[in-house]
């Protein structure tokens, strides 16, 4: 069963001129996305910055307000609730259940709270534990994502970007959620971090049962953690599909773009393939252009894509794309 359905999700923002500051437009941060994230699934969104991936992960955990559409969540006794239509009050008890690791592990860390207290809050505020049980409780956490129990006192800022990180994850951990929204959390970590830090998500989610939706920007991060992509382009996704799939046969020239920049493992085959470098900037969402968005930047754009915008339709079983010469385009991906 599906355990969060997004439909339709829009989040706009008035754009406010003059003395009296009337609306007179409207950024279209997210403009219509839809998706579906089964239990124990990795799903990723990926794009360039502005695309609208973050906001669309705010919404879905109600930091922002969707504009319209529906996030329909399957609770442990199977019935669902549309969180995008219920008050901020009733949001609480979901909170527990839907939980996010930040981008920054510098600045999402208070630096005036020692780690246990803020992995603890959350603990003391839902599950009323003090003293020694929550100290066993935060110290059980650390060592669940690599860090030693000793730490509990100490401060933020007595530990590497990696460390901080993980104290994040232990943080969004405390309250055993069921989906977790993982905001570019390894995109401020260096390299070799980076690749620590999935291992480790990976381990928790087998371990927790966890489902995430994972956000970022580089295809290469999320290929060996997603079974499904979803690549956004100025708030809509234009491709989704079976993360192999996605690599070996996108079907969607922005998908083909930010593939060949993805670096090859295997040093005799550096140089053998070049990179498409885009043209311009991603679509201003405030000022969309009429047809497809990506038409301005698109080697394979034509009179029909400067005229229509294209749906997101199914060009093989589980693999969907928004683009008129989807079935048509032979576009280059990468093989393993």
């Amino acid at each position: 069963m599906t355990l969060l359905d997004v439909q339709g999700l829009k989040v706009h923002f008035p754009i406010q001129s003059g003395l009296l500051r009337r609306t007179t437009g409207h950024v279209r941060a997210v403009d219509g996305v839809s998706f579906a994230i089964q239990p124990g699934e990795t799903l990723s969104l990926v794009g360039e910055s502005g695309c609208g991936k973050t906001t669309t992960g705010r919404a879905i955990l109600r930091i922002l307000d969707p504009t319209a559409g529906t996030i329909t969540y399957r609770q442990a006794d199977n019935t669902t609730v549309d969180l995008a239509s219920i008050d901020r009050a009733a949001l609480r008890p979901y909170r527990r259940d839907i939980r996010m690791i930040f981008q920054d592990p510098h600045a999402s860390l208070n630096p005036r709270l020692t780690v246990l207290e803020i992995i603890g809050q959350s603990l003391r505020v839902n599950q009323g534990l003090r003293g020694t049980a929550l100290e066993d409780r935060v110290a059980d956490l650390l060592r669940k994502v690599g860090l030693r129990p000793e730490y509990l006192r100490r401060y933020p800022h007595a530990f590497s970007g990696g460390e901080r990180q993980r104290i994040g994850i232990a943080r969004a951990l405390a309250l055993h959620p069921r989906l977790v929204v993982a905001d570019e959390a390894v995109s401020a970590l260096d390299v070799s971090v980076q690749a620590q830090t999935l291992n480790l998500l990976q381990d928790l989610q087998e371990e927790f049962r966890l489902t995430y939706l994972f956000i970022a920007h580089d295809l290469s991060v999320v290929e060996h953690i997603s079974d499904r992509v979803a690549v956004m382009y100025a708030g809509r996704i234009v491709e989704l599909a079976p993360t192999d799939a996605l690599f070996a046969t996108p079907r969607h020239p922005y998908t083909e773009a930010l593939l060949s920049a993805v670096p090859i493992a295997d040093p005799r085959l550096r140089g053998s393939r070049t990179r498409i470098r885009l043209q311009g900037e991603v679509a201003d969402p405030a000022r969309l252009p009429t047809g497809c968005a990506f038409h301005p930047r698109c080697r394979y754009a034509d009179a029909l894509c400067r005229a229509e915008t294209p749906v997101l339709a199914e060009t093989e079983a589980g693999h969907i794309a928004a683009c008129h010469h989807a079935s048509t385009l032979e576009l280059r991906g990468i093989t393993a």
